[in-house]
């Protein structure tokens, strides 16, 4: 079952402080030497292109374990559920877990990493029983539980979760095909570096406590807010370069991959 892309709903969720500069200076952002706001930003501040902001995006996606999917409540709520009748058509949002794993899958069935989340979805679960019904949906991401190691963006201010970053990518619900043995062997090797938990309810898990499949979500468009806007940008991505950004290079922009860039805060793997 494929589901149009969202139009009506926007996940909020966090924005991002952080100059693309080289490796191992990323986490530097301010500069302690400068005596004022403007000086600082004159120097500590290089704003990111769309393309470097691209490319801090499908890191966070790489890094992300799990997301925020919102979705929307079949209207008229059907008879026979326990929701309450007055939610009808309103959006709610979870999080859910999530992987990227679509370099994973084998070849004809993957994309070819092009930045479309694995979703391990339960039957059960709220978000997947309104998508089974129809609703659309969105997926969000955030830095924030990265802010108590990121650097403050503007000295002498304390550290503010806006200044991290998120993002919202829009588009359809494709659930996937069974896999082979020795595909879905890949598929779960990927997913469980992330949720090792997860293991206890894999789809066709003996004694799993719920049925489960394996889907991804194919994004269509893309809504970045890099962090401040003095300094970042904010806005819709350019989904080609989203699409053909890779870890170690791209077939867009100047060529480089996500593991180019370092996000705020981020520790060494």
């Amino acid at each position: 079952m494929l589901v149009k892309p969202l139009t009506g709903l926007l996940a909020l969720g966090a924005l991002v402080s952080t100059s693309v500069l080289p490796i191992g200076e990323q986490a530097v952002l301010s500069n302690p030497s400068s005596n004022s706001l403007h000086d600082h930003k004159a120097n500590a501040f290089t704003r990111p292109t769309w393309f470097e902001s691209a490319l801090l995006a499908r890191r966070m996606l790489a890094l992300s374990s799990s997301g925020v999917i919102s979705t929307v409540f079949p209207d008229p709520i059907p008879p026979s559920s326990r929701t309450p009748a007055s939610v009808a058509g309103l959006p709610i949002g979870l999080r859910e877990y999530i992987a990227d794993c679509d370099r994973a899958l084998p070849d004809g069935l993957s994309f070819g990493d092009n930045g479309d989340p694995t979703i391990l979805a339960l039957r059960i679960a709220t978000t997947f029983r309104n998508i089974g019904a129809g609703s659309n949906i969105s997926l969000e991401l955030d830095w924030w539980e990265h802010l108590e190691d990121a650097v403050p963006v503007y000295p002498g201010l304390p550290h503010s979760p806006a200044a991290l970053p998120r993002i919202t990518l829009f588009g359809y619900f494709d659930p996937l095909p069974s896999l082979s043995r020795h595909d879905a062997a890949a598929l779960e090797k990927c997913f469980l570096r992330s949720h090792p938990d997860a293991k206890m309810w894999l789809p066709g898990a003996s004694g799993a406590p719920h049925a489960s499949f394996w889907a991804r979500l194919v994004v269509t468009q893309a809504y970045w807010i890099g962090g401040f806007g003095d300094v970042q940008q904010i806005g819709w991505m350019n989904v080609t370069e989203w699409k053909g950004i890779r870890q170690w290079s791209s077939s867009v922009g100047d060529g480089r991959g996500w593991e180019d860039v370092r996000l705020p805060g981020e520790k060494q793997r």
